[in-house]
Order: C-alpha cells, then sequence, then structure tokens
C-alpha cells in the first residue's frame, strides 16, 4: 500500500501513552499506534464521511461546481 508522511505536533502526555504501548509490546513503533489509531477512527467515521461525499456529488451533479 503507498503511503504519505504526515508531521503532527502531539500533547507530551498522549506521546507518553503511545510510547507505553510500544515499551510494552502492544505496537513495534509509534507510527503503528498512530496509523491504527487513524484507522479506528475513520472506521468509526465512515457513515459521516459516506454522507459527507454523497451530498458533494450531489452538488456537483447539479451545479457543475468544482
Amino acid at each position: 500500500m503507498a503511503s504519505k508522511t504526515v508531521q503532527a505536533e502531539l500533547p507530551e502526555k498522549i506521546y507518553d501513552q503511545i510510547k507505553v504501548l510500544v515499551d510494552e509490546g502492544w505496537f513495534t513503533s509509534d507510527k503503528d499506534v498512530i496509523t491504527e489509531a487513524l484507522r479506528r477512527f475513520l472506521e468509526t467515521h465512515k457513515p459521516e464521511l459516506m454522507a459527507k461525499f454523497v451530498r458533494e456529488d450531489v452538488e456537483w451533479g447539479l451545479y457543475g461546481k468544482d
């Protein structure tokens, strides 16, 4: 799977929690923790995202604006 690099600042408390998960062997890297967290977030918000995409497609179809 192709990937993109994203740079983000995290609160220290969240980063510390990520480090604990890696240090205790739950994940192999902080990248894996963040990727899994984002995947789960997007999966749980899929209906909202799909509704937004459908609305945008309908508006484009009706008005032809990009």
